[in-house]
């Protein structure tokens, strides 16, 4: 039978064997001590025993410099041998007290474990991971950094890996409860659509997990592009990019960049501006060129400490001076910008603003907590921390050149691999849409939103379409279906635009019935209400086969407005075009969104453990959507104001939602998101990570509005004032604080602690409100956090802040105040019932009760006990017949 932790004894030993590690300072363990001691006290209620919590490994450890909290992350290990996912974090403030602890160790490890030596080797290792992953097989494969098994030990690429190849042995737990000894290995394919880790059977090379470092927008991106452009109506016009910019008068003034600045989100936004000397001086000290720490720049172009910026058409993955522009020995980076060019003809323009966009990124989230300790992206870390070497490798119009496909275009990914390689941006050009202009009659002239079937030409091949439109007849009780040929009316479609209405018969065949009749290109409208999801029409052989006539998908509304005026008996004259593609690298809520995936990897479970977003109720893509607005808010916002993501890339007006579902907006009348949706259809799935993190930034952007509300707007991003600025600092606090593999209510309750560790708890009041009202109140229930369907939305508040009547604090009196074994509580206040005496948490988690008679409270009082509370602040509160009196106090030992 397993040993439970029942005496300190027992936990001392444990504490002291981990703190003998070699390398450790005196600094880094009393901290580590006093976290190794707190979570071996809550062992036992949490089902662990001793040889569950025996010499864990200490991933990451560092103190942050602005707020004295220590951070320390952990690994579970048998017999040396590290527990995959098996991750526990620690917080400790400078007075040693415990801000946060989380952790998800396997209870009775030694049990489960059912192995502890492998089989294959770890070549053989990484030849078994390739095989799975359908890589070729590893060719001249050698060791570059020896080391244990237990340890891990590098292999070169082996002519298959973008990187070197880590490799670890290491447990995997199942389902079924066992631990399988593993080998685990990190593979990125050379076409850098994917960043494996995987963990193969130690013994069979069986595949048993794999988790994609690189996350990908290719989903959401397609789908609600679609979904948005649906839901327009006939008089919404397409936002016109920023016009043409030149450099007739180039500037002259040293470290220039013409770019999009801080706010401003996309050309559809607003005009580029010069931006002189943008380098923080605290977070990039040598300015943004420097890679050595030295004075002095020590490159010409889009390359420094903290990102490499270079154009990637041919998809070839690699930095080289050649394709990154130049800005000279002054760093003069002005280059000009024609939006109704091709993104090529624009490149130089398009890496200085992703070059900018992502350096900007760095110094603003560093100044929030997002430092080189934390684990960000830096060649070289000027105070010496760990895990250099790691600029983003950030990659414009990347696979232009390739086929289009959805790994090509209308994308945009983020690889994080742990801190000391470089995580990869993509950009990609987005298509430009299909636009279908009536030029007669004069009242239903102008554009019209489409999007082209994946059937027969490419209109952007075959070139402007111009022609009148006839409504197809085919004989049936709905003829405009065309499902049956030849059609009535095929002398009138011969040579002109065939306007059809989908149902009854697939795509391709109404098509090719049209093509039949002579037809040059089919408008194919929606029979289903606005708003309804334009599709891209597709079809297979043998229905496929054969066709060549372009053709296009428009909303219902549209088409009933184009079938009105044909039954009127009006000529409608239509003209196709495809605009230019779109630059993704000018989008900078999308740069941000990304940049904001390697923020949430690298914080949740420590720099060294970026697989911790990997479970279904994660919400990575919420925090990505949150960065991309904080940092693109325009002076004159409120929170009322609705936003979206992405508007730019996929050609819609600055007021749409983008790709999202709605736009954000703290007004329910514009976004009425809730917890209540997770679960539901859209939000239950592997598939709906955008939607799930639809919902979370929702409550975050409700947030930053109630913060600002309460402590003002500061349009110095840098700073440390302001609600705005406040805000993203809880939310990267939280980020640190929050376990690994998060759900909704484990990251309200980080945010909570955050504000508890960096304000006293302030606004704890606030941000329960906030988060109630989008349905993580009090009463939610969060479930597992891996399961979808087993949440609960709640809307009520901790009962300290009911709508209770509330008296006066000044009738309650705690001493001694700060508090360290006791605290007295008395109070004159009369009551026909008994008192009830509580002592709660500013979470609203109930420490201590009692409940005594009015008159004991009004002469002698009560003593609550506060010698095993952690220190921090609590609240005392008592419930009379008359009403409810709280007061904080301060519990210190």
């Amino acid at each position: 039978m397993t040993k439970i932790f029942t005496t300190p004894g027992g936990r001392a030993l444990i504490v002291a064997a981990l703190l003998a590690t070699p390398g450790l300072t005196v600094a880094q363990q009393a901290p580590l001590s006093r976290a190794l001691s707190a979570l071996s006290s809550k062992a036992s209620r949490q089902g662990l025993s001793e040889q569950d919590l025996a010499n864990p490994a200490v991933t990451s450890q560092y103190t942050d410099a602005s707020t004295g909290i220590t951070h320390i992350y952990l690994r579970q290990r048998h017999q040396g041998i590290e527990v995959y996912g098996a991750v526990a974090n620690v917080h400790v403030a400078s007075n040693g007290s415990v801000v946060a602890m989380n952790q998800n160790f396997v209870p009775g490890v030694a049990a489960a474990a059912r192995a502890t030596a492998p089989t294959l080797t770890p070549a053989q290792a990484v030849a078994a991971a390739a095989r799975a992953l359908n890589m070729p097989a590893p060719r001249a494969l050698s060791v570059e950094q020896a080391g244990e098994p237990a340890e891990g030990m590098v292999f070169n690429n082996g002519g298959i890996s973008l990187e070197k190849i880590p490799v670890k042995l290491m447990y995997q737990p199942t389902a079924s409860g066992e631990l399988i000894l593993v080998w685990d290995v990190t593979l990125a394919p050379q076409n850098a659509e994917h960043h494996w880790n995987v963990r193969v059977d130690a013994r069979t090379g069986q595949l048993l997990d794999k988790v994609d470092y690189t996350v990908s927008e290719e989903v959401s991106f397609a789908e609600m592009t679609q979904q948005v452009l649906g839901s327009r109506n006939w008089s919404q016009v397409r936002a016109t990019p920023a016009a043409a910019t030149g450099t007739a008068n180039r500037v002259t003034a040293p470290n220039s960049y013409n770019i999009f600045p801080l706010t401003i989100e996309s050309p559809s936004h607003g005009p580029r501006q010069i931006v002189t000397d943008a380098a923080s001086t605290t977070f990039s000290p040598f300015g943004w060129h420097d890679v050595n720490g030295v004075a002095g720049a020590d490159s010409t172009n889009t390359k420094g400490n903290n990102v490499y910026a270079y154009l990637d058409r041919d998809n070839t993955n690699t930095y080289r001076k050649g394709n990154s522009p130049e800005g000279g020995p002054t760093q003069i980076f002005d280059f000009p910008f024609n939006p109704a060019l091709a993104p090529l003809a624009n490149k130089d323009a398009a890496i200085t603003n992703l070059f900018f966009w992502n350096n900007l990124m760095h110094d603003v989230m560093a100044s929030k907590g997002f430092t080189a300790a934390a684990g960000n992206f830096q060649v070289k870390n000027y105070g010496n921390e760990p895990g250099a070497n790691d600029p983003v490798l950030a990659e414009a119009q990347d696979k232009a050149n390739q086929a289009p496909s959805s790994e090509t275009r209308n994308n945009a990914n983020f690889s994080t691999p742990p801190d000391g390689s470089s995580p990869r941006m993509q950009m990609f050009e987005w298509d430009g849409a299909t636009i279908l202009n009536v030029t007669a009659p004069a009242t239903l002239a102008g554009p019209i939103t489409a999007r082209e079937g994946s059937n027969g030409r490419k209109l952007a091949v075959v070139g402007p379409i111009v022609g009148n439109l006839v409504a197809v007849n085919d004989g049936s009780a709905q003829p405009t279906r065309g499902c049956n040929s030849p059609f009535v009316n095929t002398a009138a479609i011969s040579g002109n635009i065939a306007l059809m209405r989908r149902g009854k018969c697939n795509f391709s065949s109404k098509i090719k019935n049209a093509q039949n009749a002579g037809a040059r290109m089919v408008i194919m409208m929606d029979s289903i209400p606005s708003p309804s999801p334009l599709l891209t029409m597709a079809g297979t052989a043998p229905d496929s086969i054969g066709i060549r006539i372009p053709s296009v998908f428009i909303s219902n509304a549209d088409g009933l407005r184009l079938k009105a005026a044909l039954d009127a008996g009006q000529t409608v004259t239509i003209r196709s075009a495809t605009e230019v593609n779109r630059d993704g690298d000018f989008d900078n809520g999308v740069v941000s969104h990304e940049y904001g995936h390697g923020i949430s990897n690298r914080l949740t479970g420590g720099r060294l453990n970026t697989s911790c977003l990997n479970n279904l109720e994660q919400m990575g893509e919420g925090w990505s959507d949150f960065f991309a607005l904080w940092m693109t808010t325009r002076p004159g916002d409120v929170g009322t104001t609705g936003r979206g993501i992405g508007t730019y890339a996929s050609s819609e007006p600055t007021t749409g939602p983008g790709i999202r579902p709605k736009r954000y907006s703290t007004d329910f009348s514009i976004n009425d998101a809730t917890y209540a949706l997770i679960g539901t259809a859209g939000y239950n799935t592997s598939d709906n990570v955008h939607s799930i993190g639809y919902v979370w930034c929702s409550a975050l952007w409700d947030l930053n509005w109630n913060m600002i509300a309460r402590h003002g707007y500061n349009p110095d991003l840098m700073a440390a004032t302001g609600g705005n600025n406040m805000t993203l600092r809880l939310v990267l606090e939280g980020l640190k604080l929050q376990p690994c593999r998060p759900g909704f209510l484990d990251g309200r309750d980080a945010i909570l602690n955050a504000d508890i560790a960096l304000n006293g708890g302030a606004n704890v009041d606030l941000i329960w409100r906030t988060f109630a009202r989008r349905g993580m109140g009090f009463d939610a229930v969060q479930g597992t956090s891996n399961n979808l369907v087993d949440n609960t939305a709640g809307y009520a508040l901790p009962s300290f802040l009911s709508t209770a009547k509330y008296l006066n604090e000044q009738q309650l009196e705690v001493y001694p105040n700060p508090a360290a074994d006791h605290v007295l509580v008395r109070t004159q206040v009369s009551s026909k019932t008994a008192v009830s005496v509580e002592l709660l948490t500013l979470m609203g988690q109930v420490v201590r009760t009692v409940s005594v008679p009015a008159n004991t409270l009004q002469q002698s009082g009560v003593n609550l006990n506060t010698a095993e509370l952690a220190t921090g602040v609590y609240i005392v509160r008592l419930t009379t017949s008359e009403g409810i009196i709280t007061k904080k106090v301060s519990v210190q030992h």
